[in-house]
């Protein structure tokens, strides 16, 4: 089977909570992941920090900008009045009918920088968006406004979730969905190299996070294809600690757990031709 050499292993969702957290962290120090993307607004963030930084010459440390499940870290009363943060459907609709506030919209990627910044002590190794909201109309204008003004840096990568069609119908594992998130992506890759904004040269990841088979069996999948350093995304987190309110996917991050620290899948790396590896360039 020809393998692709290295795949990029990025964990959502670091700081979310104290089993997200641990499990990250955990699979980043036996190097079977080579990155993970941070909710600066999450209740764990500054808790675990310090135990991440320590790893921070041999991962990628990114920034998840968060506008759904969790509030944000300033005042946006057209999105989220009263703080509450609007849900992922309701915020998809307004982005696409033009509805939302681009000024708030730019200004809390420029809180969360800053927050990223105050925490870590330096700036994302990337940039991406919970629930991909960073290719979402009006938010992806805002975030490039962030490059172009300096909020970020132009070595700072940007997560691009586009995927060939044919790759994605030939997997067959979420084909509609993968193939929606691919299409709202289209133009990101253009839009960097522009800038001089490094990008993965492809991607995947994207599971059905309800479906309780055996995740080893879904992941295999994403272990062939296109690219010389593939991006694969995962939300792995150990079992044993209570999950954050707002996370409805509790019970497929433990299973990506088990799948991430266990032999078969160092097996399926081996078998694939695979090793787990961080952004180079």
């Amino acid at each position: 089977m020809p393998g692709l050499g290295i795949l990029q292993l990025c964990a959502d969702d670091f700081g979310l909570s104290e089993g997200v957290d641990r499990g990250i962290l955990a699979l980043l120090s036996e190097e079977r992941l080579s990155a993970t993307s941070c909710m600066v607004a999450g209740p764990m963030l500054e808790t675990h920090a310090g135990a991440l930084l320590a790893l921070a010459d041999r991962v990628n440390i990114g920034l998840h900008l968060t506008f759904t499940d969790l509030p944000p870290l300033g005042l946006m009363p057209s999105m989220s009045p009263d703080g509450v943060p609007p849900t992922l459907s309701t915020l998809m609709r307004r982005a696409f009918i033009l509805s939302l506030d681009y000024a708030e919209i730019a200004a809390e990627i420029r809180r969360q920088a800053a927050r990223f910044k105050a925490v870590f002590g330096r700036a994302p190794d990337f940039v991406d968006g919970h629930q991909h909201v960073h290719i979402f109309p009006v938010f992806r204008r805002a975030l490039w406004a962030a490059f172009d003004d300096g909020t970020f840096a132009r070595t700072t990568a940007v997560r691009d979730c586009h995927e060939s069609a044919a790759a994605i119908v030939r997997r067959g594992i979420e084909v509609n969905k993968t193939l929606f998130i691919s299409a709202l992506a289209l133009g990101m890759k253009g839009a960097a190299r522009r800038r001089g904004v490094p990008v993965n040269d492809s991607f995947r990841g994207v599971t059905a996070f309800h479906d309780d088979r055996d995740f080893g069996v879904t992941f295999r999948p994403f272990l062939t294809g296109a690219g010389s350093q593939p991006l694969a995304m995962c939300h792995p987190a150990m079992p044993g600690f209570e999950p954050h309110p707002s996370d409805v996917i509790a019970a497929a991050r433990v299973r990506e757990f088990a799948y991430f620290s266990s032999d078969r899948f160092l097996a399926d790396l081996a078998a694939a031709g695979l090793r787990i590896g961080r952004r180079n360039g």
